[in-house]
């Protein structure tokens, strides 16, 4: 859709209503429609002589001038856009690519059985109903049945916002009069409720309801920060959700599986981090006690959806031969994939407590597999650190315009903000070092209003502060307001300016950083035991020399091999690099006699495969 369409919509957010009207009255101009004795279309009319008649004429205006014309991919976009910033960040509503969504109808919907009089098609977080859409364009293509019987019938929705499900009955009704089925009235199978707590069988009346044929869709994306009470205490009754922080979308997996009659379809496009997640074990494990048949098309790093940063993947579940048939590959390339294209998984021989080492090459996945069983694991070697997390970076941390004996100075007037030395650490971020020159040439400074007596960190006290560090003092209650806000402004800290959380604050020892997402991994070490980090990783160790052969280890062709090929994918090449992703990674065990052999080798990339017993390079 064009911007000048969406800018002119943002102003009447606030009014799901008026702008409904807007949108159906347009598309109903627009596309030249006559008029229709349906009742719901009727009512969203608009009187030319109002002002919202002279706003309406304007819209119009927007849209013939912007746009050549208006379908009904662009009235479900136009339906999508409007629901409020505030709502999406609750609801995690998104809007869906056509292609994505007559992929997974088409895969869904069986053909034999849509011909049925007793064939029901779900979503059950429809949204503005784009899946039903499809769902209703597919079996009319089957069954030839009117659209008031395709209605009625076969098409069943809940959507938890009353504005979303008015938006489908909407979307459905112009959709069936624009093909020239004109009546004054569709019945609908559609309701407002939440999916985590949904009676079908209630709501519809039919206590012997057997489950759907099909269900479609994409749930929800919210992560368990953004969640209410009321929703964080539903999640509680799915064992899906019963590991890490879980995200919204994970219940949905449950939730649709068992609502399928016994041979259903689920297809759902949903984030695909539940793949290797900690907040995934459980639902890995529903997979595997339940002998689901799952089918995965991960789109790695490719951004599916416009204007999110989520990383998805279409599942497709069902009741008959149990284990995982995987391909990663482009959104592009759905329509071309067949049967041959997969990659097959056994569950016996995945760990859904560790997380899935899915790849399209069973030679690779065996090179994965000999990698984990040589020496020890990392997650049994390494103690691995994040960085001090202040929640307000830019008020702690600085670089010295100046500097003299007590103070380090912020501006070039030295009569202005000045901090205390002896309050202050030096501190590098880890994401930014590529080389050991950068421990020095990136080093910052940053204010540290702790005390460590004996390995305990305490925070110093307020009247300490202001008698020792005045300046300091002085400064950071300049920011005191701001400071205040961090943790959307929800929690008490121990003193207004102590750091938001309490980690990595006392860290001793050697330290091999790395970044959290990069493309090829870089690995700095430092000598500095007390040198403090923000973003990044840290492997900390008092042994120097076992921090340098692990240096060279990652630093491998083999290493590349194995995170890029059991990591989560970022966009433009990028990888992460968290624990979670580096656990099971197999460290070989050097001997002494190997350790300076390796330190010193000028091939190391042979030598490791010698030792780690592949040849893939």
């Amino acid at each position: 859709m064009q911007k000048a369409v969406y800018n002119y919509l943002s102003k009447y957010y606030d009014d799901a209503e008026r702008v409904d009207r807007l949108i159906v009255c347009a598309f109903m101009e627009v596309n030249g429609m006559p008029p229709t004795q349906n009742a719901l279309l009727n009512s969203y009319a608009i009187l030319p002589e109002s002002h919202e008649g002279n706003i309406l004429k304007e819209f119009v205006e927007v849209i013939r001038q912007t746009q050549t014309m208006l379908d009904f991919e662009h009235l479900i976009e136009l339906f999508e856009f409007v629901v409020s910033p505030s709502d999406k960040v609750v609801n995690g509503a998104v809007y869906t690519p056509k292609n994505i969504r007559d992929y997974i109808v088409r895969r869904c919907i069986n053909p034999e059985q849509a011909r049925r009089l007793n064939y029901k098609a779900a979503d059950i977080a429809c949204g503005c109903g784009g899946f039903l859409l499809a769902a209703t364009q597919t079996i009319k293509a089957l069954t030839q049945h009117s659209y008031a019987a395709i209605y009625q019938d076969h098409i069943f929705g809940v959507d938890i916002t009353s504005y979303s499900i008015s938006r489908t009955k909407a979307l459905l009704t112009l959709y069936a009069v624009a093909q020239g089925e004109d009546r004054e009235a569709f019945q609908f199978n559609l309701f407002t409720g939440n999916s985590l707590d949904f009676d079908w069988a209630q709501q519809l009346g039919q206590p012997e309801f057997n489950g759907f044929q099909c269900i479609v869709g994409n749930p929800p994306y919210v992560a368990s920060r953004n969640m209410d009470e009321l929703t964080l205490e539903l999640l509680r009754k799915w064992s899906v959700a019963g590991t890490g922080h879980p995200d919204l979308y994970i219940p949905f997996f449950q939730i649709g599986f068992e609502s399928l009659s016994p041979n259903g379809i689920l297809g759902l496009i949903t984030v695909n981090t539940f793949i290797k997640s900690i907040n995934g074990r459980a639902l890995r494990q529903y997979f595997e006690t339940g002998q689901v048949d799952l089918e995965i098309i991960n789109f790695g790093g490719e951004q599916v959806f416009r204007d999110r940063n989520t990383y998805t993947c279409i599942c497709i579940l069902q009741r008959t031969t149990p284990g995982i048939r995987y391909i990663r590959c482009e959104s592009k390339a759905i329509e071309s994939l067949n049967a041959r294209d997969f990659a097959h998984f056994a569950y016996a021989d995945l760990h859904h407590s560790d997380g899935w080492n899915l790849v399209n090459s069973a030679a690779v996945g065996e090179n994965l597999a000999r990698i984990e069983r040589v020496g020890i694991p990392f997650k049994d070697l390494y103690d691995t650190k994040n960085g001090i997390a202040t929640l307000k970076n830019h008020v702690y941390k600085f670089t010295p315009v100046s500097e003299d004996k007590t103070y380090y100075y912020l501006t070039e007037d030295q009569e202005g903000d000045k901090i205390e030395k002896k309050i202050c650490r030096d501190i590098v971020n880890a994401n930014k070092l590529k080389t050991g020159d950068d421990l020095i040439r990136k080093l910052e400074k940053v204010i540290f209003p702790y005390k460590i007596i004996n390995g305990q960190v305490n925070i110093i006290d307020e009247s300490t502060m202001m008698k020792s560090y005045p300046h300091t003092y002085r400064y950071l209650l300049q920011h005191k307001k701001l400071l205040a806000t961090r943790d959307k402004a929800k929690k008490n800290y121990e003193t207004w300016y102590a750091y938001g959380r309490r980690q990595s604050m006392d860290i001793k020892g050697y330290k091999l950083f790395f970044p959290h997402i990069c493309e090829r991994p870089r690995f700095v070490i430092s000598e500095n035991s007390d040198l403090l980090f923000y973003n990044g990783i840290a492997v900390v160790s008092e042994d120097l020399e076992k921090l340098m052969v692990l240096k060279k280890l990652l630093e491998s062709d083999l290493f590349y091999f194995y995170i890029k090929n059991t990591t989560k994918d970022y966009a433009s090449g990028y990888i992460s690099l968290s624990r979670n992703y580096l656990k099971n990674f197999g460290v070989y065990q050097f001997s002494a006699d190997e350790i300076a052999e390796f330190l010193n080798s000028g091939q190391p990339e042979l030598y490791l495969q010698e030792k780690y017993r592949l040849d893939i390079f």
